[in-house]
């Protein structure tokens, strides 16, 4: 199974050719499309995106990655195992963070023989088609990912600080938001019984600043409609929400910024 991620969306016909790709090559390839609206560019979203996903994915699945900024520069185009029997493919540009912080890295290599190209003179700026879906094919149809290249075993990772609690705070950042504007953190939500916070309680909450006051519930509909809430979002974070109204377009805080919760 190949699980496919990018920042293309669906304007361009770039989706569809690299999963014809993928099908020429290995015709019994299941592709499913995990998201393709990730903001352009956005590494870090990506990064938490994909670490939320994988577990609900079968072991030896393959994460096919492209978000790729620097796509024709000298950053690596990788294929890597992590150590709970995952497989990823994409760029060494940070996007594979979350994971291999979460789950370890058992082996990473470049993607450099052509043999397993598209294209042996691959695109400048399509390695998606040329390299990486390819790649996700061969690795899905059995290809030991020594095959592709070198080993190489350190790759690029974004600065992403672990949250703690400190004298009955919680620390964490602001990871990313999702498509309804909903402000997802690092934060696991067992932080909170570290806190002593149950459901129904009151609890302050500092987004880079902004410090707002809101109800810890289990579900949306537990407050007003455009009132804020802070609640477990379905891969066990912290999320803080504006029941059916958008926590982005209140906050206005980027991806990164400190959260502090007590």
């Amino acid at each position: 199974m190949i699980s496919f991620m990018s920042d293309w969306g669906y304007v361009n016909y770039y989706v569809g050719v690299a999963k014809s790709v993928i099908k020429m090559i290995n015709p019994s390839s299941e592709v499913i499309d995990l998201t393709h609206g990730i903001e352009p560019f956005n590494v870090r979203m990506a990064a938490y995106m994909l670490e939320r996903a994988v577990e609900d994915f079968p072991k030896g699945t393959v994460f096919l990655v492209v978000v790729d900024q620097g796509v024709g520069t000298e950053r690596h185009p990788i294929a890597m195992e992590t150590k709970n029997n995952y497989y990823f493919v994409g760029p060494d540009n940070g996007v594979f963070t979350r994971v291999i912080k979460r789950f370890g890295l058992k082996k990473a290599v470049v993607l450099e023989n052509k043999k397993y190209y598209y294209k042996k003179s691959a695109s400048f700026t399509f390695h998606g088609r040329d390299i990486f879906a390819p790649a996700a094919a061969y690795i899905d149809k059995g290809v030991d990912i020594e095959k592709f290249g070198r080993e190489i075993s350190r790759l690029v990772l974004f600065e992403d600080e672990e949250p703690v609690v400190e004298n009955s705070k919680i620390k964490g950042a602001l990871a990313y938001y999702d498509g309804f504007g909903n402000l997802e953190t690092n934060i696991p939500s067992y932080f909170m019984g570290r806190i002593g916070k149950k459901f129904g309680d009151m609890v302050n909450v500092n987004i880079g600043g902004k410090i707002l006051r809101v109800a810890y519930v289990k579900a949306f509909g537990d407050v007003n409609t455009g009132d804020f809430l802070i609640h477990e979002d379905s891969s066990g974070y912290l999320e803080i929400s504006v029941n059916q109204g958008s926590a982005k377009e209140v906050i206005k805080k980027p991806q990164g910024s400190d959260v502090e919760i007590w």
